[in-house]
């Protein structure tokens, strides 16, 4: 008797570029991206603002989503998404049409991705700081422009993505910004990405938990600092670590279920060999972080783990800890139609 065929595992799905089979986008028509001088852009990938739509600090979220400049977006999108520069080799895109009509008169987005600070305090590679930092106008926004945003759009969110290509958590007013978004959207998920460093002490990981926010993730490419600070220049594992404990302890003695906890590692040529790995495994569940998920480098691809990248072979082997399988391990879905499961967007997304 013959042997049976050996069917192979069915590929991963992972972050990829777009191509002609995915020929549409529905963020205009649900998303709202704001960035921290008030200018809005379509989603992360412009995040350097080739594309500018409008300015919600000195216009309406209105005026705004129904402006001139959206209204341009949504009918290239419907004609022939290669027109727009940006759309070009963005991972956003769909295989399915949007919702009909690039007209005014949109219903308001029940998504909001929103950077309140522009700046970072580490270097990261395939970031492209220079010229982010370059085309923001103000560097941070006020925590009155913030509430005039989140205003326009409340009670009905549903979802919010508190960070894009700075960091947040920079802020002097980062956890009141959340706290005030989920106390005016009850139902709404709200979660953040961020590199950790600024959980520095213990008030303001206190803040954090309470704040309400429903999910940090914590971006750390390593378990030795030597390792660490190849992917975040100028950066301390050891306060990025301590500041994982800091949320989990407060998280308990408050008594709460969230905020989740993740540890975010995005995998490199220098930070995938099996013991470091292990070494990171270790740790995790010394701290307690509710998921370790590893991450896919999705730009500059001479940066690459030799075992791990887009397409590999070798990603079943750690597919119960891959981040792109994360979501439907959790059960999370995509909460209002954006063609993707909530979880904060994708390291290396603004680079070029």
């Amino acid at each position: 008797m013959a042997e049976p065929a050996v069917v192979p595992p069915k590929p991963i799905s992972t972050w990829i570029r777009a191509d002609h089979t995915r020929p549409y986008c529905a963020r205009p028509w649900r998303q709202l991206t704001v960035l921290s001088d008030g200018d809005v852009i379509c989603a992360c990938p412009d995040a350097s603002k080739t594309n500018p739509l409008g300015n919600v600090f000195t216009s309406s979220v209105d005026e705004v989503w129904n402006g001139p400049a959206m209204e341009r977006l949504r009918r290239n999108i419907e004609e022939d998404i290669d027109r727009v520069p940006v759309c070009r080799g963005c991972p956003n895109r769909l295989s399915t049409a949007p919702p009909k009509g690039f007209h005014t008169g949109v219903a308001k987005p029940r998504a909001l991705y929103i950077e309140t600070v522009g700046g970072c305090n580490v270097e990261c590679p395939g970031c492209n700081r220079e010229t982010i930092v370059g085309s923001r106008k103000r560097l941070a926004m006020t925590y009155d422009q913030y509430v005039k945003v989140v205003d326009e759009l409340s009670p009905d969110l549903l979802y919010v993505e508190f960070y894009l290509a700075g960091e947040n958590w920079a802020h002097p007013r980062a956890a009141d910004m959340v706290k005030y978004t989920k106390d005016r959207n009850p139902r709404c998920l709200l979660q953040t990405s961020t590199n950790g460093l600024f959980f520095h002490t213990e008030e303001r990981a206190r803040a954090a938990v309470e704040s309400g926010i429903d999910c940090i993730v914590c971006s750390i490419d390593g378990s030795t600092q030597e390792v660490y600070e190849k992917g975040k220049i100028g950066g301390r594992l050891d306060v990025a670590l301590e500041g994982m404990r800091r949320l989990l302890r407060w998280r308990k003695e408050l008594g709460r279920t969230q905020p989740l906890v993740i540890w975010r590692y995005l995998m490199f040529a220098w930070n995938t060999e099996p013991e470091q790995m292990d070494h990171t495994r270790r740790l995790a569940r010394e701290i307690g972080v509710d998921h370790l998920a590893w991450h896919l480098n999705a730009d500059r691809p001479e940066l690459n783990s030799k075992r791990y990248y887009i397409g590999s072979p070798h990603l079943h082997e750690i597919a119960h800890e891959l981040w792109d399988t994360l979501p439907a391990r959790l059960g999370w879905r995509d909460p209002v139609g954006l063609g993707s499961y909530p979880l904060p967007g994708q390291p290396n997304c603004a680079a070029p």
